[in-house]
C-alpha cells in the first residue's frame, strides 16, 4: 500500500512541475545548467592552460578583458542553438525527467561535477588516444592499398 502512495506522490510532483513551467523554459534551464556553464568552465580552463604554457599571465585583468568578451560571444551563439537540439533529441517526457532530476540535490551535485569529470576523463583517455592515432597512422603507412580502398 505504501508503494501505491509513493507512486501517487511521484506522479503528483511530476504533474505539478509540468504545470508550473513550460517545456521551453525547462529546456532553457537544462541548456544553461548542463551545457553552457560546463562549456564556459572547460573552455576557460583549456584556454588558460594553453596560454599559461605560452608564458602568458592568465590571471591578469588584461587577459580577462581580452578573453571574456570572446568567450561570451561564443557562448551566446551556442546558447541560441542548443534548445532546438535538445528538443530534437529528447521527448517532452525525457526533458521533464531531466529537468526534475536536475532540480534535486543529487542532480545539482552531478551537474556541478560534470566539468571536473570531463577534464579528468580527457586526461585519462588522452594517452590512449595518442597511441590509437599513431597505430592508425602506421597502419596507413604500411598498407597504402588500404587508403586507396577507402577513397570514394
Amino acid at each position: 500500500m505504501s508503494k501505491f502512495y509513493i507512486s501517487l506522490i511521484i506522479i503528483f510532483n511530476i504533474s505539478i512541475n509540468a504545470d508550473e513551467i513550460s517545456i521551453d523554459e525547462m529546456v532553457e534551464f537544462i541548456v544553461q545548467e548542463q551545457f553552457i556553464s560546463q562549456q564556459e568552465d572547460s573552455m576557460k580552463n583549456s584556454m588558460y592552460t594553453m596560454m599559461e604554457s605560452m608564458g602568458l599571465n592568465v590571471k591578469s585583468k588584461t587577459m580577462s578583458d581580452f578573453l571574456d568578451p570572446l568567450l561570451n560571444e561564443y557562448l551566446s551563439s551556442v546558447e541560441k542553438k542548443m534548445p532546438a537540439l535538445y528538443k530534437d533529441i529528447y521527448s517532452d517526457d525525457e526533458i521533464l525527467a531531466l529537468y526534475n532530476f536536475m532540480k534535486t540535490q543529487e542532480g545539482i551535485s552531478i551537474t556541478n561535477k560534470q566539468p571536473l569529470m570531463i577534464q579528468k576523463s580527457m586526461l585519462v583517455v588522452s594517452e590512449d588516444a595518442v597511441k590509437f592515432s599513431k597505430k592508425i597512422g602506421i597502419a596507413f603507412q604500411e598498407n597504402p592499398e588500404l587508403i586507396q580502398s577507402l577513397r570514394k
